[in-house]
């Protein structure tokens, strides 16, 4: 939610459940799915399962939607930073993880959960959106379904908070430009709120997902109107940009992710190819809110590299500017009319590309016809002394040569008799 701090109504609804990792996604069924030979990126294949052959998928119809190839022509992420708050990553061939933290009550040397490396993977990977961004890696839990009896971590608000405080103590050596959060909680929490405040007063761009729909609750199926507004932190604090995901072609993001009104952008996520924790290639076969926010970090590091001195308001309003939907929000409030997509689809050649100069706040200033008590008349346009020095030489050099030419050209018959 990038728009200032202010009271946040009600929501029309609150009986959502909470469903908000990618594993909790409903499957697309009818949607295109991976070919056979094709692994779909999982978040329980972890180190010590089998690996499986790498899959053969040339294609990336999210990456294509939103012409991620033709932007990596001018930036590929080169020496831009992503902090990725999430289970913890495994080394996998391309992806330069360059630091990591852990907090409090997660064990480090463990990954029981792949989400956090296929995250990475969608964001910095050899088949990512900024294949040459690095990565700092930050765990704060251990499983989605984490055993508590066996001092195994969920995914809480305090330990979301906790990661954000281990990446703003880093800051001074890390430097960390983007901060990656596809993780969700659906209740608010002050420490949470606090955290995200410091950290966006740090300089860097927040992204975190605007939230799944549940999938196997009593709330399954059911579509929303353009007014819920489902509670989802962070991000739905201020400064963060918050990312939902859209099935392919016209289909009904509602069957998938929660309507949020403090969604600022969407991406396509069916089809992106990632690296499971196996360090197997794959391919996400689901659309989840997670797996596109990982997108619009690595969207977010290639505007990073090509407008290293703007601020994370002018690079987030390059971003909604430039989607193919509504466009950034024009309203007093500043949220986008559309809860599932927000300012649209996220396109990003064309954020690289557009001639767009967005203020420091972000605004992105137009022209408009101003008509003042005031204001006076343009002055006449300037009237050209043909006898000036330099004009007269030229002028009148072209005047006689051509009048000389004309002579000749009568007494041209006079001559030959």
């Amino acid at each position: 939610m990038v728009r200032p701090s202010q009271p946040r109504r009600a929501a029309v609804r609150t009986t959502f459940a909470a469903g908000l990792l990618a594993a909790s996604v409903v499957p697309l069924g009818a949607a295109p799915a991976a070919a056979d030979h094709d692994a779909p990126c999982s978040v329980t294949e972890v180190p010590g399962s089998e690996r499986l052959a790498d899959t053969h998928a040339k294609d990336n119809p999210a990456l294509e939607r939103m012409h991620v190839e033709q932007a990596q022509e001018l930036a590929t992420g080169r020496g831009v930073k992503v902090a990725v708050i999430d289970s913890g990553t495994v080394g996998i061939e391309g992806l330069d993880v360059t630091g990591g933290a852990a907090i409090a009550g997660v064990n480090p040397a463990t990954r029981l959960s792949g989400h956090g490396t296929i995250v990475a993977g969608l964001i910095a990977g050899p088949r990512g959106v900024a294949p040459d961004a690095q990565v700092f890696d930050v765990k704060v839990y251990d499983s989605e379904d984490a055993d508590t009896t066996q001092g195994e971590r969920p995914v809480t608000s305090a330990g979301i908070a906790a990661g954000i405080e281990a990446v703003i103590r880093a800051q001074p050596q890390q430097q960390v430009d983007i901060v990656n959060i596809s993780l969700a909680v659906r209740e608010p929490d002050p420490a949470l709120e606090a955290a995200v405040a410091r950290l966006v007063d740090l300089g860097v761009v927040v992204v975190a997902a605007a939230g799944n729909a549940a999938v196997g609750t009593p709330d399954s199926g059911f579509e929303g109107t353009p007014d819920n507004d489902a509670d989802v932190f962070p991000a739905d604090y201020p400064g963060v940009l918050a990312v939902s995901a859209i099935p392919p072609g016209d289909e009904n993001p509602s069957t998938y992710v929660l309507p949020n009104l403090d969604t600022d952008v969407a991406a396509p996520t069916l089809g992106a190819v990632s690296v499971n924790a196996t360090q197997q290639v794959c391919v996400v076969d689901q659309v989840a809110t997670s797996w596109a926010s990982a997108e619009v970090s690595g969207v977010m590091a290639l505007l990073k590299q090509r407008f290293p001195r703007e601020t994370p308001q002018q690079l987030v309003a390059r971003l909604q500017a430039t989607t193919e939907g509504a466009g950034a929000p024009e309203g007093p409030d500043g949220k986008a009319a559309n809860p599932w997509t927000g300012a649209g689809v996220v396109q990003a050649h064309d954020a690289l590309t557009r001639e767009i100069r967005p203020g420091r706040q972000g605004k992105v200033e137009t022209t408009v016809q101003e008509v003042r008590a005031d204001a006076q008349a343009p002055p006449a346009p300037e009237r050209i002394d043909l006898f000036g020095t330099p004009r007269a030489i030229l002028l009148w050099s072209g005047l006689v040569a051509g009048s000389l030419l004309a002579l000749a050209f009568m007494l041209r018959p006079l001559l030959r008799r």
